[in-house]
């Protein structure tokens, strides 16, 4: 599978914080048209920690990716192996002093497979077709998710929420007795060209609703202009926000891959073009990247 990526934009912004703890791979408003991985992480923790673990999280992936040959397929142990080095990267790290730094990760990579999507805590990936809509849209680790989920809380509730910034996944230093938090990954080969991938901090969800950024996004006006207006609307947001925004320009298909399309119908080719792993399949993948206690305690709550 070739995947033709357009030129990929990007802000990063402090809203109304007076430090920044967003951080983004590449670090730039324009990358370079032959980049092929991009990672946005929004940092929590004191004394600057939040600072110090989301750059250290891009910086570790950015050395990880640039080290595969991404003409090829990109597999899950791939993936896993790139997470095993952030973390250990954030428990250096930790050795100076910053015990209670984490931070959110949200990566995509485009490859000869696919395009592999990742995330852990609440910032966020969308995959938008603008003749269709948001058809893939990440699932945040957090507190008031899990409430909505149970029932408990309305999606509307949870936008006004007390605990709407409380996260149930992250990535974080941790001592040998605790389990690294785990990512949610998806593998899709259901890729069209026009097809856009989002990344998002939570600072941008907060001056942008879901409607807004698919009403965006299918306007006529130019990618830069679009992410223009987006930085611009989300420049007064009460965080930090970081977006990248990839447009797929083209996408060319082998012929294993064209004679299965042809052998499915419409319905089949979606559901078998994008893989969603299981807990247990994604267990089986990354052994070390089982869920915190914390978030397992506020599963069996909330059951």
């Amino acid at each position: 599978m070739n995947i033709r990526l357009g030129q990929a934009y990007s802000f990063h912004q402090l809203g109304q914080r007076g430090n920044q703890e967003d951080a983004r791979w590449p670090d730039t408003d324009k990358p370079s048209p032959e980049q092929r991985f991009f990672v946005v992480c929004d940092g929590v923790g004191g004394n600057e920690g939040g600072e110090i673990a989301s750059q250290t999280v891009c910086e570790s992936f950015g050395a990880s990716l640039s080290l595969f040959n991404l003409d090829e397929n990109f597999s899950n142990e791939d993936f896993s192996q790139c997470l095993d080095r952030a973390y250990d990267s954030l428990d250096k790290a930790a050795g100076r002093g910053n015990h209670d730094m984490a931070t959110t990760l949200t990566l995509a990579v485009f490859h000869g497979g696919g395009c592999t999507l990742a995330h852990i805590g609440d910032s966020r990936i969308y995959h938008v077709r603008p003749s269709e809509g948001i058809i893939y849209r990440s699932d945040d680790h957090s507190l008031v998710n899990q409430m909505v989920h149970s029932g408990i809380i309305t999606p509307e509730e949870a936008e006004r929420h007390p605990q709407r910034n409380v996260i149930t996944r992250y990535m974080g230093p941790v001592a040998e007795d605790q389990s690294r938090c785990m990512a949610t990954v998806l593998k899709t080969k259901d890729i069209e060209k026009g097809d856009y991938f989002l990344l998002c901090t939570d600072g941008v969800l907060h001056n942008m609703s879901d409607e807004q950024i698919l009403n965006l996004l299918r306007n006529s006006m130019p990618d830069e202009q679009k992410m223009r207006e987006m930085a611009q609307r989300c420049s007064d947001s009460s965080d930090n926000n970081t977006a990248y925004l990839i447009r797929v320009d083209d996408v060319a298909m082998d012929e294993d891959e064209v004679s299965h399309a042809l052998n499915e119908d419409s319905n089949d080719t979606r559901k078998a073009s994008t893989e969603y792993l299981s807990i247990e399949e994604i267990e089986s993948v990354q052994q070390p990247h089982k869920e915190g206690v914390f978030s397992r305690i506020i599963k069996r709550i909330f059951q």
